[in-house]
């Protein structure tokens, strides 16, 4: 499965910020040339989810009322009931990018989690070993390595339950 995260990298601001807009023109341009025949308003979600990653919240809801109001422009259906639907589609596209803005925000503290974590064991004089769910050793500082003296020299990879023994 790709790495979809790579899109979001602190790097790809502009590049992506831009993306956004231009696919926001984009899909109004051709909702506008569909009208009479069917709305695209749907498609407003991946320029907000795009953009979300890089766009405070209060930038995220506006995106989306705009986005929401382009759709209902260009919709042929009737005006009568026009402010429900607007309210439910700002509701949706708001509701979606700030989803996606919560999503990439606690991927990006739990990595930087790790990477402190990692960083801890690493430098720490004491012998410290992390073990994953799955009883695999993830981490293993070089006090860890001295003091249990593995085979091959590596404990990272190598199962928990292997019988690590201590030297003799």
């Amino acid at each position: 499965m790709p790495h979809l995260e790579i899109i979001w990298d602190r790097r790809n601001r502009i590049a992506i910020l831009l993306a956004s807009a231009v696919l926001v023109v984009a899909i109004a341009t051709v909702d506008w040339w569909t009208k009479p025949y069917f709305s695209l308003g749907f498609l407003y979600l991946f320029p907000i989810m795009l953009a979300a990653g890089f766009l405070p919240r209060w930038a995220i809801v506006l995106l989306g009322i705009a986005c929401a109001l382009l759709s209902e422009r260009f919709s042929n259906l009737d005006p009568a009931d026009g402010h429900i639907r607007l309210g439910f589609e700002a509701l949706a596209l708001c509701g979606c990018g700030l989803l996606t803005s919560e999503v990439l925000r606690n991927q990006r503290l739990s990595q930087e989690a790790q990477e402190r974590t990692r960083i801890l064991v690493e430098t720490s004089p004491a012998a410290i070993l992390t073990v994953n769910e799955g009883g695999l050793i993830e981490l293993a500082n070089h006090a860890a390595n001295e003091l249990l003296a593995p085979r091959d020299g590596h404990l990272i990879g190598e199962p928990i339950a292997a019988g690590i023994l201590l030297p003799a």
